[in-house]
Formats: structure tokens, C-alpha cells, sequence
């Protein structure tokens, strides 16, 4: 009798701990897709804001996607410590034909993240309740979003004049090969620095976090600064052709 106690109680005991290292796969399977949404949001929310007709709308994207940011960083940190790798998201932002229309598509990502989070938060509270409490914060930041995101398509007009167009794909295929050469560039940069500082942690460990800052500080800047010479070189064109 003693026997068979113990032998179920062992078996408690294996199942328990299978049982906990699904739910923490599970866990960090949720944390992997909340920051590929994120990721998502921030790119878009950052294409957006360039395409406000109304300064003051863009003002307020661009507020929204670096709060987004400080979600990314925090997600990156919680899926490092569950020993997960962080995603390399492809992003690809949606555009609508002028600023009403992407704020319709951003009103859109920000309602359902909201409704996504709720089982990301279920999940995360029968493993880790200081994660539970994180998604949570997030949801209340993303409900905080889709208000203002609301508010702005509410005074924004249906009728604004047309934002410009999204690159045609021969363009769009000149861009990503030049962002490719910029991230292999930057990651040498990066690994020169690593290798004079002592390499006081592993490459991998340093590449993951590298991959971060690439995705929420790098890209978009670099984003940025192809518009603006996709737009000089177009005005350049224009002056030539009236003269």
C-alpha cells in the first residue's frame, strides 16, 4: 500500500512538471507572437505618421509607436529569460489611400491586440504572475492606443487628400537590398566592438540582443532616412524636368 502511494506520488510529481513546462512553452510561444504584433505596430504606426496630413496626428503616432518600442524591449527581455528565442518579424505596414484610412488600419491592429492579450494574459498567469502583470500593463497602454487612435479618426476627415503612394516593387526591392547591406555593415560594426571589449558574453547572447536594437532603433531610422532620399532625389527630378 505504502508502495503504490508513493509510486502515484512520483507520478504526480513528473506529471506536474510536464504539465508546467508546456504551459511555459505555451508561455513563450504567446510572448514570441505579442512581439511580432508589436513589432508590427511599431512599423506601421512609424510609416503612418509620415503620411499624416495633420502635424499633430503625426506627433501622436509617433508617441504611440515608442511606447510600442518599450513593449518590444520588454517582451525581447521576458522570452531571453524564458531561455526563447526573439522572433525576426518580417514587417510589411499596411497603407490605406490617404491619413483616414490608416488610421482606420491602426484602430483595426489596436483593437485586436487587445482581444489577443486576454489569452496571452491566461496563459502567462499559471506560470509567471510578474509576466501575467506586464501583458497586462501592455493591454492597458493598447486600450489607451485604440482611444486616441479612435479620437483621431473621429476629427481626421474621410476625405483628406491622398497620402503619397507605397513604393512600386522595383523600388521596394532596391530598398530591402540596401537595408540588407546597412545590417550586415552595422553588425560587423558591432562585432568589431564585441571582439575589442573582451567578448564578455557569448556571440549568440549578443547577436539575439543585437537583433533587438536592429528591429526597434536601427530599422526605423534607417527606414527614415530612405524616404527622405527617395524624396530629394524625386524633387531633384522635378526641378529638372521645369527647367
Amino acid at each position: 500500500m505504502a508502495f503504490t502511494t508513493t509510486l502515484r506520488r512520483g507520478w504526480r510529481k513528473i506529471l506536474d512538471a510536464m504539465s508546467l513546462e508546456d504551459e511555459r512553452e505555451k508561455l513563450l510561444e504567446k510572448l514570441r507572437e505579442q512581439y511580432c504584433t508589436e513589432a508590427h505596430n511599431v512599423a506601421q504606426f512609424t510609416a503612418h505618421a509620415r503620411r499624416m496630413y495633420y502635424p499633430q496626428f503625426r506627433d501622436r503616432l509617433l508617441r504611440i509607436a515608442a511606447e510600442e518600442r518599450a513593449h518590444l524591449k520588454w517582451l525581447g527581455e521576458q522570452i531571453r529569460a524564458l531561455e526563447g528565442e526573439v522572433p525576426e518579424p518580417s514587417v510589411t505596414p499596411k497603407f490605406g489611400h490617404n491619413s483616414w484610412e490608416c488610421l482606420l488600419l491602426d484602430l483595426e491592429e489596436e483593437r485586436r491586440n487587445c482581444a489577443d492579450l486576454v489569452s496571452r494574459i491566461h496563459t502567462a498567469a499559471r506560470v509567471d504572475p510578474d509576466i501575467a502583470g506586464g501583458l497586462l500593463h501592455i493591454r492597458l497602454d493598447e486600450q489607451r492606443h485604440h482611444e486616441e487612435l479612435r479620437e483621431m479618426l473621429m476629427k481626421s476627415d474621410p476625405y483628406t487628400p491622398s497620402t503619397p503612394k507605397v513604393p512600386n516593387e522595383e523600388l521596394e526591392q532596391y530598398k530591402q537590398e540596401w537595408l540588407a547591406q546597412q545590417k550586415m555593415q552595422w553588425f560587423e560594426q558591432q562585432r568589431a566592438e564585441w571582439e575589442a571589449g573582451g567578448k564578455l558574453v557569448t556571440w549568440e547572447e549578443w547577436e539575439g540582443e543585437l537583433e533587438h536594437r536592429w528591429i526597434v532603433n536601427e530599422l526605423p531610422s534607417l527606414d527614415l532616412v530612405w524616404t527622405r532620399r527617395v524624396a530629394e532625389e524625386e524633387f531633384e527630378n522635378l526641378s529638372g524636368a521645369t527647367l
